[in-house]
């Protein structure tokens, strides 16, 4: 059920209430990679989604375009570190993160190409293709696609996506720039080797160490997240809970209990059950309870946000007689929620070019006058990443 305070609190240390702060000057790409670097890594799946995501998250003039640029100069990327799923990550974080979670829908995938028509030596010859094609430049996915078919290798339905993803779970390439000359929003393929940091894979940043990198994760996802059980997280991160349990040990002491403070119930039931409890960073809690009516005006999300997608239970946020509507035919398309007074209360999309846009709002109950203003303000002030 719709845990209000929850949510409000979510929305707050997520920065869909209020901006994130920033140490680096507002309104850079280094300040986006930073907001990436927050969260470790935001969903992904819907690109113009994503950039919004990030731009609304800044909170300063021309966001879309600094986040646009981000991608440009290499310090964000998108990626498949973790669930087989695409998200947004630092440049820092993607390898590592790959390396820590990834490992399990690799052999996933690999299983499946029988059903396709491939082998492995397919991917090898696809790998070597994209070295040829990409080179130090990158290539849209069309172009690779194109380039395995003149190759000879089997290109059934799905099976260009099915060899471009199994290097991205393999962290041999990922997806950088964004190709201009597309008429779409989307990234080039890029060889990792050359579009990544030097030093950012398990190895280089942490040493090898597992349990450390497993920490750094977690506190990222509470911090960035919070309040949040270790379930939600090891739900997230597809990392075994026993070792999530021990990351814990040696980082709880920056976090208190939400039940404990705020007196009341959290979202999931058993809180006394170890991993069920809701943990938020401390020193949030004053950002919490300061901003508490920012976080019940009204928003406009993206697809995809990680407010809703970023937990086990989106039924905190979402009433649950409309959950069905959020993913139509659970289809893993999700839709642009409308979020007011700490819930989902509506699902909104645009319609025409740039020139005209308008707002289609799906909402669960009528809309007062005064929130269609608020809407239609919000609709205006958009961060939209495509034409």
């Amino acid at each position: 059920m719709v845990n209000k305070p929850l949510a409000r609190a979510r929305l707050i240390t997520q920065g869909v209430a209020v901006p994130l702060e920033s140490k680096a000057p507002a309104g850079t790409p280094e300040h986006a990679q930073e907001i990436a670097s927050y969260f470790a890594a935001t969903q992904g799946q819907d690109f113009p989604g994503a950039i919004s995501s990030l731009a609304y998250r800044m909170g300063t003039p021309d966001a879309v375009d600094t986040v646009r640029e981000a991608f440009n100069q290499g310090l964000i990327v998108r990626g498949y570190p973790m669930r087989g799923t695409v998200f947004v990550t630092s440049s820092a974080d993607l390898a590592w993160i790959t390396q820590l979670c990834g490992a399990q829908r690799l052999k996933a995938m690999e299983k499946n190409r029988p059903r396709l028509g491939l082998d492995n030596s397919h991917v090898d010859q696809a790998a070597q293709i994209i070295h040829e094609v990409a080179g130090k430049h990158g290539a849209t996915r069309a172009q690779l696609f194109e380039a395995f078919e003149q190759a000879g290798i089997p290109m059934g339905p799905g099976n260009g996506y099915h060899l471009v993803r199994s290097m991205l779970h393999a962290g041999t390439v990922v997806y950088g720039p964004i190709a201009e000359e597309s008429n779409r929003v989307e990234n080039l393929v890029m060889l990792a080797k050359d579009w990544l940091p030097s030093g950012t894979d398990l190895e280089g940043a942490f040493n090898g160490d597992e349990h450390a990198a497993i920490t750094e994760l977690l506190r990222r996802y509470l911090n960035s997240h919070g309040p949040a059980t270790l379930r939600d997280f090891a739900w997230w991160s597809k990392l075994p809970l026993g070792k999530i349990r021990k990351a814990f040990a040696d980082i709880h002491t920056d976090y208190v209990s939400w039940d404990t403070v705020t007196s009341a119930p959290g979202s999931s039931a058993g809180n006394s059950v170890p991993g069920e409890e809701l943990w938020v960073r401390e020193d949030a809690l004053g950002k919490i309870a300061e901003h508490e009516k920012e976080a019940n005006k009204l928003r406009l999300l993206a697809a995809f946000d990680e407010i809703i997608l970023g937990y086990q239970d989106r039924m905190y946020i979402v009433p649950e007689q409309h959950h069905a509507a959020l993913v139509p035919g659970n289809n893993g398309v999700f839709r642009q929620a409308v979020v007011a007074s700490g819930e989902v209360v509506g699902f909104w999309k645009r319609q025409g070019p740039a020139s005209k846009r308008k707002i289609e709002v799906e909402e669960f109950k009528a809309l007062s006058a005064t929130r269609a203003k608020q809407v239609q303000a919000r609709f205006n002030a958009y961060p939209f990443a495509n034409s």
